[in-house]
């Protein structure tokens, strides 16, 4: 009895500590330590080929390094070996699903489902199992069933209510559909469990800007209570160390969470990234750009994602976007997990492969605006605001456009006068022009869109040989003529009657219409000089009235030597 007491003990510590393996194997895996996952799973089954749970986990390990073939083989042998049993079942519909296979993989969910059922009804393990396939199968271009997976999600979580890892997969189910509240509340549920803390994080983080770190609390709590929940957890101490790094600029802070980092995170070329990334925040490109590709090297040509993303940002700061360019487009190609996407991505596309081409910028936009509206919005405005300060007005007008057109039905066609000048003071007349029309449609009694639509087309027909001022500034002339005491009317009419005194004399050779126009002008303010001297000149008999500027137009210099010009229309008036 005594001996077999002892036997029947030692099967259970070692029962146990399988069980601690198995968990310390999951735990690694959710902290990215995807070798040391590996290397206990695999340890697990060279004890027991046979361990349904060391299978599965082997085989999400394959998964989370996007090797879909080496998990199906896993997968594959273990449904042979165990006559079906359930979670392998879906395992492998995880991959079917990862592979388009959404009827197959459904079958083998429901199969699952079946198997497993006791007398108390579902098992709460297989619900689990199967939210998590769908939810970490599902992509913008793969759309796996989510309200299915978070019915079963549901359901688990009725059956086992104290299994964090239910809520972690029922939270990333809700974030993958862009419900962030009920993601936050099934985070919530999940307690002190470091996954779901940090998933938590993620989302507040995307409403918040490096250039406010001081508004960052919910988010560093959350990412300090997942390290305290497993002083381990890789991920977190990494976006702690881009906050002080990047948000703060606390470097001595930043290093030592980027060596608790290193210290809880696999032996790889890939903690040389952390380098790489400081020397980028302190606009050492040169130096990131050569740790970025000694991590490539180092890999095989197979480093993270997120090296390609720390490469475009490093080349924009090298001024090379075309170089920057080919790394966004790397970073997308490589980048197959969806959660490793977030809108930032996308802008970050835009800025490296937009140039000269709006298309590709509203491209981009739009998919941020899909992933995170309010993440694209605030980044946007951002850069618009640097654009502004750096006086770069042909990118102003861009991002005003996108935002404007990001608002759809809400959008103010007021704005298109303001938008329609960062271009006109850009050099971009026509573009300018068609927004300063668009304004006119909306508001064709308003003098702005008129002025800035006839500032516009004398800079696009300096040579006077269209004639496509005309119509604008007759309406000008027009609007302000109803209230003529009105400042911002009297200077726009002085103006239309400048230009079309001089147009009228000079193209059409009508001196009697140009006089009349100057003295449309002159009702504005008699005391006007270049008026007064243009009615002078005009009504001295046999004179052709003298040239008021250089004209744009070398080849028509000599013809128009002695006849009134065009007032000079681009100057840069606040509006």
């Amino acid at each position: 009895m005594k001996k077999t007491a002892i036997l029947f003990f030692s099967a259970l510590v070692s029962l146990g500590a399988l069980a601690q393996n198995l968990q310390q194997g999951i735990n690694d895996l959710y902290a990215e330590r995807y070798q040391s996952a590996k290397t206990t799973f695999e340890k697990l089954l060279s004890s027991n080929p046979n361990n349904i749970e060391a299978n599965y986990w082997l085989g999400q390990t394959y998964l989370n390094n996007n090797d879909v073939n080496g998990a199906k083989a896993i997968y594959e042998k273990a449904l042979a070996a165990s006559n079906n049993a359930p979670l392998i079942l879906v395992g492998m519909g995880q991959v079917e699903l990862t592979q388009g296979k959404a009827a197959e993989a459904r079958q083998r969910f429901e199969t699952a489902i079946n198997a497993s059922k006791g007398k108390k009804g579902n098992d709460p393990n297989i619900l689990n199992a199967i939210g998590h396939s769908i939810v970490e199968s599902y992509s913008e271009q793969n759309k796996t069933d989510l309200d299915y997976a978070i019915s079963k999600l549901n359901e688990a979580a009725q059956l086992a209510p104290n299994n964090p890892d239910i809520f972690l997969n029922l939270g990333n189910a809700y974030r993958k559909k862009r419900d962030g509240g009920a993601a936050i509340q099934a985070y919530n549920k999940a307690g002190n469990f470091a996954p779901a803390l940090y998933q938590a994080g993620r989302i507040y983080e995307t409403q918040k800007s490096w250039r406010q770190p001081n508004d960052w609390d919910v988010v560093i709590d959350l990412y300090n209570r997942a390290v305290a929940a497993d002083p381990r957890f890789a991920p977190a101490y990494e976006r702690l160390y881009n906050y002080y790094l990047r948000g703060k600029r606390d470097f001595t802070t930043a290093e030592g969470l980027a060596n608790k980092y290193v210290s809880s995170s696999d032996p790889s070329p890939e903690n040389i990234y952390i380098q790489a990334q400081t020397a980028f925040v302190q606009d050492k490109f040169s130096e990131a750009i050569n740790l970025g590709k000694s991590i490539i090297s180092q890999t095989n040509n197979n480093p993270r994602p997120r090296v390609y993303r720390l490469l475009t940002y490093s080349y924009m700061g090298s001024k090379d976007t075309a170089t920057a360019c080919t790394y966004a487009n790397q970073f997308f190609e490589k980048e197959k997990n969806e959660d490793q996407i977030d809108a930032m991505d996308y802008l970050m596309h835009a800025q490296a492969c937009g140039k000269g081409n709006p298309d590709v910028i509203l491209a981009d936009i739009n998919k941020a605006k899909e992933k995170n509206p309010e993440q694209a919005a605030r980044v946007l405005r951002e850069a618009l605001d640097d654009a502004r300060k750096a006086g770069n007005r042909e990118l102003e007008g861009e991002l005003s456009l996108i935002l404007f057109k990001l608002q759809g039905a809400n959008a103010n066609p007021q704005n298109l006068v303001s938008i329609g000048t960062a271009f006109y003071y850009a050099s971009n007349f026509n573009k300018a022009d068609s927004l300063f029309q668009a304004y006119t449609k909306s508001f064709p009694d308003s003098i702005y869109g008129h002025v800035w639509s006839g500032r516009a087309r004398v800079q696009i027909d300096t040579a006077l040989t269209q004639g496509i001022a005309i119509p604008e500034y007759e309406q000008v002339l027009k609007i302000a003529e109803t209230d003529k005491n009105r400042e911002l009317y009297k200077t726009s009419g002085i103006e239309a009657a400048k230009y079309l005194a001089a147009y009228t004399n000079n193209v059409k050779e009508d001196r009697a219409a140009a006089i009349i126009y100057v003295d449309r002008g002159l009702a504005f303010n008699p005391d006007d000089a270049i008026l007064n001297s243009l009615k002078t000149q005009l009504t001295k008999t046999g004179t052709k009235a003298p040239a008021t500027q250089k004209t744009n137009s070398s080849n028509n210099a000599a013809k128009t030597e002695t006849k009134t010009k065009t007032p000079d229309t681009k100057t840069k008036t606040k509006q």
